[in-house]
C-alpha cells in the first residue's frame, strides 16, 4: 500500500514538472517579442507622420499659383505702353513724352527713312491699314497741328510737312503731302533729299507719265519758276516740284531749270493704292490750270506740256538724264507756250 502510495506521488509530481517547463520561455526569447511588437507600433506611428506632411503639401498647392497669377498680369498692365509704341514708325519711343529738339530731330529721320517703308507708304502710315485714330497721339508729339475735322496734319516746324489723309470707314486710304522750304530756309530742305530727282528715279525707275510747264507770273517781278510732275500709277505714287527756272533769252519761249533739292519750294506727293484713284492726274495737275495758249478743238492740254512734247525728249533720256550725273549740275530746257513763240 505504501509501495503504491509513493509511485502515485512520484507520477504527480513528474507531471507537475512537465506543466511547468511547457509555460516557463527563456528570457531571452521574450525580448525580441517585446521589440517586435515595439517596430510594428513605430511603424504605424510613422505612417500616421508621414500621411499628415503629405495633407499639408497639397493644402499649400493653390499659394504656390498665387505669385505665377501676380507675375502674369504685370506684362498685362504694360501693354497699353507697347500698344503706343507699336502705333507709330518708330520702336520704343513713347511719343507724349519727347521734348522739342527730341521731337524735332524724329521728324527729320522720318523725312530721311520714310520710317521704313516704302512709297505709297508715308512715315509708316499703311494705306488700307492704318486707322485715322491712331493719328495724332504719334504726329502732335512730333511737332504737328492735328485738325480731326479735316484729317489734317500741319508740321508747325521750318520742315514745312503738311498731310492730307483721306479715309474709308476710318482706315486711311490717301494720303496728299505738301513740303519744301522758302527761299530763307532752303538748307531744311537737305531733310528732303530723298525726293530729289536722282533718288526718287533711281528708287522707283522711269515714270509713266511725265509733265513739266512754266507758271504764269501774276507778279513780273516774281520768281520765274517750273512745275515738273512725275506719276507712277501702278505704283500709287504722284509726285511734283516748284523750282527756280529762267527764261531763255537766245531761245524765245523756252525756259531752262537746274532741279536741285536746296533750291525747291515745293516736294507735294499723292499717295493711293494703285487702280484705286483713275483720276489720279486731274486731281493733281487740273487740265483747267495748264497755262497754254487756246488750242485747235480737241487738244489735249496735257499732250502739250508731256516731257516728250514740251521738251523735244524721251521718257529715257529723262532718266539717263538725271540719274547719270550729281544733281545741281544737270540741266534742262522747255516749252513755254505763253512768254513767247516756241517754234
Amino acid at each position: 500500500m505504501k509501495k503504491q502510495v509513493t509511485i502515485l506521488l512520484f507520477c504527480i509530481l513528474f507531471l507537475t514538472a512537465c506543466a511547468g517547463s511547457d509555460e516557463t520561455l527563456p528570457a531571452e526569447q521574450v525580448t525580441p517579442s517585446i521589440t517586435e511588437s515595439a517596430a510594428i507600433e513605430n511603424t504605424a506611428t510613422s505612417v500616421v507622420k508621414t500621411e499628415a506632411p503629405t495633407a499639408v503639401v497639397t493644402t499649400l498647392a493653390p499659394a504656390t499659383l498665387t505669385p505665377t497669377t501676380t507675375v502674369t498680369s504685370s506684362p498685362t498692365t504694360t501693354a497699353p505702353a507697347t500698344q503706343t509704341t507699336e502705333a507709330g514708325p518708330f520702336d520704343n519711343v513713347v511719343y507724349a513724352t519727347l521734348s522739342e529738339d527730341e521731337a524735332t530731330q524724329l521728324l527729320i529721320e522720318l523725312l530721311q527713312t520714310n520710317g521704313g517703308c516704302r512709297l505709297p507708304c508715308w512715315w509708316g502710315i499703311v494705306l488700307g491699314s492704318t486707322a485715322i485714330s491712331e493719328i495724332e497721339s504719334v504726329f502732335v508729339p512730333l511737332g504737328f497741328d492735328w485738325f480731326p475735322g479735316f484729317d489734317e496734319l500741319h508740321d508747325t516746324t521750318a520742315y514745312k510737312a503738311s498731310l492730307y489723309l483721306h479715309a474709308k470707314e476710318s482706315i486711311v486710304w490717301t494720303i496728299e503731302v505738301r513740303g519744301g522750304a522758302g527761299e530763307e530756309t532752303y538748307d531744311k530742305n537737305e531733310a528732303w533729299r530723298p525726293y530729289a530727282l536722282p533718288n526718287l528715279l533711281s528708287e522707283y525707275g522711269i515714270p509713266s507719265e511725265v509733265y513739266v510747264y512754266y507758271p504764269f507770273r501774276f507778279d513780273p517781278g516774281g520768281l520765274a519758276s517750273y512745275r515738273l510732275f512725275l506719276y507712277y500709277p501702278e505704283q500709287g505714287i504722284e509726285i511734283d516740284y516748284l523750282g527756280i527756272a529762267d527764261l531763255l533769252p537766245d531761245r524765245n519761249g523756252w525756259a531752262e531749270a537746274c532741279p536741285d533739292i536746296l533750291q525747291t519750294d515745293q516736294v507735294n506727293l499723292l499717295l493711293f493704292q494703285p487702280g484705286t484713284v483713275p483720276e489720279y492726274r486731274e486731281l493733281t495737275l487740273p487740265a483747267i490750270s495748264i497755262p497754254v495758249p487756246e488750242q485747235p478743238e480737241g487738244t489735249d492740254p496735257y499732250d502739250l506740256i508731256s516731257w516728250e512734247q514740251a521738251t523735244e525728249s524721251t521718257l529715257d533720256a529723262f532718266y539717263q538724264h538725271f540719274t547719270e550725273s550729281e544733281e545741281g549740275t544737270v540741266c534742262f530746257s522747255f516749252k513755254t507756250y505763253w512768254t513767247g513763240s516756241s517754234e
